[in-house]
């Protein structure tokens, strides 16, 4: 699917207090991806994160509720630093197909901010509307940004002994 010649299903920016390299150490080291992967009030466990073409991110959320959702994700494209394209594999158990999405990470005043958009391409009508209304993907990915946000500075401080 060409992701960047048609209009996305669901297109979210963030402008982020982190630098591009603290966004990209948030999204490669499975300790930090944990922090950050899903929306608000969820947990994750990352069973397998390999990002690099050809990749795979295995990786458990748990709701507030205890709801379970077991996701697997393959990397089809990974520029270090600047852009990350995957294919979720779908769930047979909602009846839904796999689906694109592509993150891309760009610098904003000379490093100090970076711009985090994330764009994801459904297969289907069936599947843009259990994404849009029964999984509320908009507000998903509004919070898993924010959330990313949060890690990479808290990480960033923590390694510079500010966050200590």
């Amino acid at each position: 699917m060409p992701h960047d010649s048609i209009t996305p299903d669901v297109e979210v920016t963030r402008v982020m207090t982190a630098s591009p390299d603290q966004i990209w150490s948030a999204w490669i080291d499975p300790t930090a991806i944990a922090r950050w992967w899903g929306p608000s009030g969820f947990t994750s466990t990352v069973l397998e994160l390999d990002v690099r073409e050809g990749g795979r991110f295995d990786v458990v959320m748990q709701g507030p509720d205890g709801s379970r959702f077991d996701n697997l994700y393959l990397f089809d494209d990974v520029e270090p630093g600047q852009r990350v394209t995957y294919v979720h594999q779908g769930s047979a158990e909602h009846g839904l197909a796999p689906s694109r999405s592509v993150v891309t990470i760009e610098a904003v005043d000379a490093g100090a901010r970076t711009s985090v958009t994330l764009r994801s391409f459904y297969a289907s009508d069936f599947d843009r509307e259990k994404h849009l209304v029964d999984f509320q993907a908009v507000a998903g990915a509004q919070q898993l940004l924010e959330r990313l946000e949060q890690v990479a500075v808290r990480s960033a401080e923590y390694r510079s002994g500010e966050g200590v």
